[in-house]
This record gives C-alpha cells, structure tokens and sequence, in this order.
C-alpha cells in the first residue's frame, strides 16, 4: 500500500453525531390527523429535535438518502391504518436534503421500520427526541432520562 503524505492541508476526521431516544411506553401518545413527510437537512448542528414534524422529516429523510423506499411505502400505509392522512415531498419537490452520513443510520432505521409500536412511538411521543452535534462540539449527545427507552446512536 503506498502511503500519501499531504503538507499544508487542513484534514479533519469530525463528523456528525446524533443520538435518538424512543420511550419503551407511552400512553400519552395523540395521534395526528395529517402528517406531513418532508426532506430536511440533518448534519452537524447541535439541536434537540422532539416535534412530530421534525422526527417524521429526519426518519424520512433518512429512509429516502438510504434509497429504502419500500419502507416508505409500508409507513405510510401504516399510518394511513391510524386515520392519519400522509403527504410526503417527493426527491424532485427539492434541490437538497440530506443526513450526514445517513449509511450510519441502519440500526435504527431497522428498528422503527420492523416494529409498529415503537415507530408509533418515536413519531408521536413527547418523550422522543433527536439530539443532533457533531464531534468537535463541548454539546453533550448522551440521552439522559429517568424512563426506559431505546437508544440509537448514529456517528462516523
């Protein structure tokens, strides 16, 4: 293997972090009449996302980045068995969206697309959250909640 040695370029090994919390129960849980699946961008900025609007983006934006549209399909129609009316954006509704190293999001894209409840609950849970950074930040991505939940952790 040859070896490459570059002087005077700035390289960096950071990247994003995000960790996501799904309650084990919750039976707070309101389901909506409509919601909406938009593409968002979803990189290294340091945020907690907990709205419905914005988890629904992130799962969906992750899904499609992972060109996993058969999930899709099953979601929505998931969603519609609830009563809840589904749009979605379509790739072409946008010139960019994306997650940050989406290739990274297999263990919990598996999770929510294989079980309903619990994509039940990481959708419409207050107590479901996404906490966004990257790791050049001080910004802590450790869930830290006094209720059982599952934990998903989506680094590079």
């Amino acid at each position: 293997m040859k070896a490459q040695k570059r002087i005077g370029v700035f390289e960096t090994n950071s990247s994003s972090t995000h960790s996501i919390c799904i309650p084990k129960e919750d039976t707070e849980m309101e389901l909506p009449k409509q919601l909406h699946l938009g593409l968002g961008e979803f990189g290294w900025e340091c945020d907690t996302l907990d709205s419905i609007a914005e988890k629904a983006s992130y799962l969906y934006t992750g899904l499609t980045c992972n060109q996993r549209y058969e999930d899709i399909v099953s979601i929505i129609e998931i969603l519609q068995g609830k009563g809840i009316g589904v749009t979605s954006e379509k790739e072409s509704d946008t010139k960019y969206f994306y997650v940050d190293h989406s290739n990274e999001m297999q263990e919990f894209l598996d999770a929510v697309c294989s079980d309903e409840d619990k994509l039940l609950r990481f959708l419409f849970s207050p107590m479901a959250f996404i906490i966004t950074g990257n790791d050049n930040d001080d910004e802590d991505v450790d869930i830290e909640v006094s209720y059982e939940h599952d934990e998903y952790y989506k680094g590079n």
